[in-house]
């Protein structure tokens, strides 16, 4: 069941608010009807978005400050900030869990909109387990492999493969299904043309059931499709570009890469290296102004 539909399997969440202008809510009906023997237990969930703990705000700070300059200056500007981001990842703890229970209810640690909720939804699957009820979860960002992405996707840029795989790396070993983390990670090994590895690891993710990849699994399956088509499984990667499309609808690197199987099945021979090694979640460098 995705997490979709658990939302909509008993779970409420109260108004969510993520940034200003933005909000969730889903609200019961005014008159429930009366529940049936054996059915879910009702679950209330209250999200409360907060900052980052104190011990944390000086590392978020960091990544704050160098993701504005990447959305004004791309990866040019975004280096100039890696020695900051390195020194705040020496701060990383040896537990940081997208999702866990603290005194009083549960902790999420994300920062994107589709995993908070679907993370609501794992909580929700537990505590409804327990018997429902009214539970309290406090949101926050997801401030170390938010930097350990940044970081990875800095080496990647410079061609630093070995640093991009020590600190993505290190950002995994606190977070293993991080859908942004994993997604850098794989570029680096299409970059290496390791792709019996890259397959297996966009392979396990895929198919873990995990909250964090089922919020948003269209990326990491067009890695997948991209991996099958170097490997010469044209079937298998159709059917990942397929089901890509479902989530992200209409998205166009898909739909290239679908005419590019075709073109293969057909005979023809792809010119060129095709292995991309941009980050799909790095803003992109404005382009000179013509004044």
């Amino acid at each position: 069941m995705t997490f979709k539909n658990r939302l909509l399997a008993g779970l409420v969440l109260s108004a969510l608010t993520l940034a200003p202008g933005v909000a969730l809510a889903w609200s019961p009906p005014q008159e429930p009807a009366a529940p049936q023997a054996g059915a879910r237990p009702r679950v209330n969930i209250n999200v409360q978005p907060e900052g980052p703990l104190p011990a944390e705000r000086e590392a978020d700070a960091a990544y704050n400050a160098a993701m504005r300059a990447a959305g004004t200056g791309g990866f040019a500007a975004l280096q100039a900030h890696v020695p900051a981001l390195t020194e705040a990842m020496r701060g990383a703890p040896a537990r940081y869990p997208a999702m866990e229970e603290i005194p009083g209810g549960w902790l999420i640690r994300a920062d994107d909109r589709e995993e908070i909720m679907a993370l609501a939804g794992a909580v929700g699957d537990i505590e409804a387990g327990r018997g429902g009820g009214d539970i309290k979860v406090v949101s926050r960002p997801n401030v170390y492999p938010n930097i350990a992405f940044l970081l990875g996707s800095a080496a990647v840029e410079r061609r630093d493969f070995a640093a991009a795989h020590e600190v993505l790396d290190r950002g995994l070993a606190l977070q293993p299904l991080d859908r942004f983390l994993l997604n850098e990670k794989l570029v680096v090994l299409h970059a290496e043309r390791k792709w019996e590895e890259a397959y297996l690891l966009a392979k396990t993710a895929l198919t873990s059931g995990d909250p964090q990849i089922e919020a948003d699994p269209g990326s990491l399956q067009r890695r997948l499709g991209y991996t099958l088509i170097e490997l010469g499984r044209l079937h298998e990667a159709r059917v990942a570009y397929e089901e890509s499309l479902v989530s992200d609808p209409g998205n166009a690197t898909a739909i290239a890469e679908l005419q590019v199987i075709r073109d293969l099945e057909a005979g023809h021979q792809l010119s060129g290296d095709g292995i991309q090694i941009t980050s799909p979640y790095m803003p992109v460098q404005p382009a000179p102004r013509a004044d």
